[in-house]
């Protein structure tokens, strides 16, 4: 008999549906998480994936949008926000950060993200576009590793924080350690939530925060690095660099800062996510085994 050819399953289609905001939960001074309800629309995503918001749909942004359209000649593209929730939970999840204008540092004023974390309301409706993104583990996770390493910064905690909690779950072998720079104790988000992780995975997760602009390591998290993410403290969370599968996520240069930098005849400075594949690079850390995500 002649094999019966099995067709590829259907990758999920994206789609644009609607949601109606929940809960807004503060995390930070200038982060929130939006849970959103979006009804009968199934939740066939993957821990790390995010969804996809249009600026065209506010109506109190109407007049900014076509100020921003005119200089700079072209349509605002839709923003990204990566999913904080897990396909197990029964409310979507997405946090965001608010972005900063610093003259000399970004090129235009931020346009989505100040308005969705002071802007919003509960039972707003927002209209999103998903699911999307590579940042997720393979299937075949636990077949090829054992340890998962977790580098982030700032709000790029978001999607590996979705990852962590699904597979806490769902790959029971896996052990994760999770280092996660900001500059201050005030900026960490989900400090609680990462250390109720911890607290109920001794065995399985380690939590390393590492703050750049402290004096001192705060009461909740005394064995706070006060540092960047150094290649010696990294070389110490991983231990075998082939025995690993390493998430990365955190800004990254921009074409802006590209574009400064050549105006003032220098090499861009690398920022974090630069800055962690070098390190990375380093310690013989397969390129294979070292996945990204990259904002800013």
């Amino acid at each position: 008999m002649q094999p019966t050819a099995v067709a590829p399953a259907p990758r999920p289609q994206v789609r644009v549906f609607e949601t109606t905001v929940r809960e807004i939960v503060w995390e930070t001074p200038d982060t929130v998480t939006l849970v959103l309800d979006a009804g009968d629309h199934p939740r066939d995503y993957k821990a790390g994936q995010y969804v996809s918001i249009d600026v065209q749909q506010f109506r109190e942004l109407k007049q900014l949008v076509a100020y921003f359209e005119h200089v700079k000649g072209r349509r605002e593209p839709p923003r990204a926000y990566s999913l904080t929730s897990t396909p197990d939970e029964p409310y979507l999840a997405i946090t965001i950060k608010e972005e900063a204008f610093v003259p000399g540092q970004t090129e235009y004023p931020p346009l989505l993200s100040p308005f969705l974390v002071f802007g919003t309301r509960v039972g707003m409706k927002i209209t999103v576009k998903g699911y999307t993104g590579y940042y997720v583990l393979p299937d075949d996770v636990e077949e090829r590793t054992d340890h998962i390493v977790h580098i982030v910064a700032g709000s790029g905690v978001v999607p590996n924080f979705s990852i962590l909690k699904w597979a806490l779950v769902h790959r029971p072998r896996l052990r994760h350690s999770f280092v996660y720079s900001n500059k201050t104790w005030s900026d960490v988000i989900f400090a609680r939530q990462l250390a109720e992780l911890e607290r109920d995975h001794p065995d399985r997760l380690k939590v390393y925060h590492c703050l750049t602009r402290e004096s001192a390591a705060p009461p909740e998290a005394p064995d706070a690095q006060l540092c960047r993410v150094n290649r010696d403290f990294l070389g110490s969370v991983i231990g075998d660099p082939n025995g690993c599968l390493v998430y990365c996520c955190g800004p990254a240069l921009t074409r802006w800062d590209k574009k400064a930098a050549k105006e003032r005849g220098e090499e861009p400075r690398p920022r974090f996510l630069e800055s962690v594949r070098e390190i990375l690079a380093e310690l013989g850390v397969p390129r294979k085994s070292i996945t990204t995500e990259a904002y800013g």
